[in-house]
């Protein structure tokens, strides 16, 4: 190792780096933690070695360092999973999250059923939730708090899981969270006030926020560079037929469905990754966690996001203008601005990486205003059909499904499209177009829902909600792929954190700022005499003909105020994501150390200088 100058002149040296070229992409495998390829010799990591002893950079040496200890402890010969493998598995799952049980897959079913687990259920009580308001006789604020506090505990932890599957494997983490989510859901399912399924919607979160998080995590590990799109494209359908399960299985039979899943994914992944090395050596302890781990920050962030989210929620009880909800917001506002500012000069580890605060701030903002329209749109779209159209709760998940269904369909052929892009031109151009054209339909989609009223046509009402879920199917799949490109491998479980942390914050802010809109509007709107907590009741009660009318306008028409919110939103997403820059995928380039990829390098890397 010290005796690098003379290696690099040696004619051994110039073969093996020979055959290091030939191999390039498989070296990058290796990178993100597939086992080498049975041509990776010894040779070749000899070379390997010597190339990086030549360069002093500390980084490129810790990011070798890792690379080797990769090689050495993969078996060999590890099969790639198949575009045409991974689309029988996730129809496999489909057939499985109705019959609890599955049949003998690998890792793809195991990762899809996991991730369809905590997908589905933060939209899973959009149709029922009507229901149960009746049942509990609940007020229009509990109403809302039932999906808000899932997705406020589930964004909450998000920073943590990253770090402590460093700490104690990703598997402790994903198993610990996959038990937290089934108890949750089995007291959801037991609830018998109100209060009771709130706190249990609370805990369920808990444990669908680590399972989200640490199965995108294990299969950006788990996969190699070529491969990604593929898997992220797998990951990305699971999730956008959640869109669809969700509202449909809550119409169905939404008590204790979880809990047979549940068992089905953790016989599966129990099976799949026994023998699977996840993970690196990140030198993590207890101690070291306390000293380093951003824990003022967390505290920052989620302190402001949850003085906002509570701000909006007390407006629907409250005026909008009162006191409380306006010293609330504005307190949510200016922690969230410090904790900003802190998080760019804390010596601590951030809980951003450095990088999405410099090159990657708009595809944060884009994921952030495309959730908010996507929950708030899943969850209220709901109650139009059961409250202005009179739906039952499954005759609403029906007439969701030209909203639900597009997602899931559109978020197939985009991912396609962006796999066969990248191997054409090397660099996330494609993610930048389906980015901004699926902005452009969801936009699109949610000004014709503004249309939406009491008279307004079958065909039309599904129609309209149609090209809304086009849209918004479309990216559930590319901002992820753009985020994970610039980041260091290191920085791999951390920063996925960060993504899901900004995105299931834009969900919980959309549930919240909907329902401020909808209590507010149909206050205003209402005829005298009649609450907004008991407008379900009112209904369901068929009252006198006159009123009746009167009633279902005021409602159709709180709820067109939501789809003007997202509308502009959208359009705010839309015109950001034009400068969201191209990078290179270097998938043929050879590796790209953590130090190019830490200073947003537009070029290719070279595997050794030139001799």
């Amino acid at each position: 190792m010290t005796q690098s100058g003379s290696s690099l002149a040696s004619p051994c040296f110039r073969q093996s780096l020979d055959r290091t070229k030939s191999t390039a992409t498989s070296v990058r495998s290796v990178d993100v933690g597939l086992a080498p390829p049975p041509s990776l010799s010894c040779d070749t990591l000899q070379s390997v070695l010597e190339i990086n002893s030549s360069q002093p950079s500390p980084t490129t040496s810790a990011a070798s360092s890792s690379t080797l200890v990769s090689i050495a402890s993969r078996k060999e010969g590890q099969q790639q999973l198949s575009t045409t493998r991974l689309l029988l598995a996730h129809i496999g799952w489909v057939a499985c999250s109705f019959l609890g049980a599955c049949s003998n897959r690998r890792f793809d079913l195991s990762a899809a059923l996991t991730l369809f687990l905590a997908t589905t259920d933060a939209t899973i009580v959009s149709t029922i939730l009507p229901t149960i308001t009746l049942q509990f006789e609940a007020s229009q604020n509990e109403y809302t708090w039932v999906s808000v506090v899932y997705m406020l505990t589930q964004t909450a932890f998000q920073p943590l899981y990253g770090k402590l599957s460093d700490l104690v494997g990703r598997r402790t983490v994903l198993y610990t969270s996959m038990l937290i989510f089934t108890v949750g859901s089995a007291l959801c399912g037991a609830a018998q006030s109100i209060t009771m399924l709130i706190a249990s919607r609370a805990i369920a979160g808990v444990g669908g926020g680590g399972i989200v998080s640490l199965v995108w995590t294990i299969t950006s590990e788990l996969v190699d560079v070529q491969s990604q799109a593929k898997w992220s494209q797998a990951l990305s359908v699971t999730w956008a037929c959640s869109a669809v399960a969700g509202p449909l299985l809550g119409g169905l039979f939404s008590v204790f469905l979880n809990l047979p899943i549940c068992a089905a994914a953790f016989i599966v992944l129990c099976f799949s990754l026994r023998s699977v090395q996840i993970g690196s050596e990140s030198g993590t302890t207890w101690s070291k966690l306390w000293r380093t781990f951003d824990f003022l920050g967390l505290i920052l962030f989620m302190g402001g996001s949850s003085c906002i989210v509570i701000g909006l929620n007390n407006a629907t009880n409250l005026r909008a203008d009162e006191a409380t909800t306006i010293t609330l917001i504005l307190v949510g506002v200016v922690v969230l601005v410090s904790g900003g500012v802190y998080e760019t000069r804390t010596k601590r580890d951030a809980l951003f990486p450095p990088i999405a605060f410099r090159d990657l701030t708009i595809v944060l903002f884009i994921i952030f205003l495309h959730n908010f329209a996507f929950n708030a749109g899943t969850f209220y779209l709901a109650l139009y059909f059961q409250g202005v159209n009179g739906f039952t709760p499954l005759e609403a998940g029906l007439a969701m499904l030209p909203y639900s269904l597009g997602s899931s369909l559109a978020s197939m052929p985009t991912a396609w499209f962006i796999g066969y892009w990248q191997k054409r031109k090397m660099d996330t151009s494609g993610q930048k177009f389906v980015t901004c054209l699926g902005l452009a339909i969801a936009c699109t989609g949610f000004g014709l829902m503004m249309l939406l009223g009491t008279q307004t046509p079958r065909i039309l009402q599904s129609l309209f909600i149609l090209i809304a879920g086009v849209g918004i199917g479309m990216l559930f799949h590319a901002p992820y792929q753009i985020f994970t490109r610039a980041l260091r491998r290191r920085d791999v479980a951390s920063g996925t954190s960060a993504f899901f942390l900004v995105r299931f914050t834009g969900a919980t802010v959309g549930l919240a700022v909907a329902g401020a809109i909808y209590q507010a509007e149909l206050t205003e709107r209402l005829p005298t005499g009649i609450s907004t907590s008991n407008v379900l009741q009112y209904l369901d009660s068929y009252p006198p003909q006159g009123f009746r009318p009167e009633v279902l306008n005021a409602l159709a028409l709180s709820l067109k105020t939501i789809w003007m919110v997202c509308c502009p939103f959208l359009g705010v997403a839309l015109l950001i994501s034009l400068f969201m820059r191209n990078l290179f995928t270097e998938e043929e380039s050879g590796s790209v150390t953590d130090q190019e990829k830490y200073a947003g390098s537009m070029r290719s890397s070279e595997l050794a200088p030139e001799v």
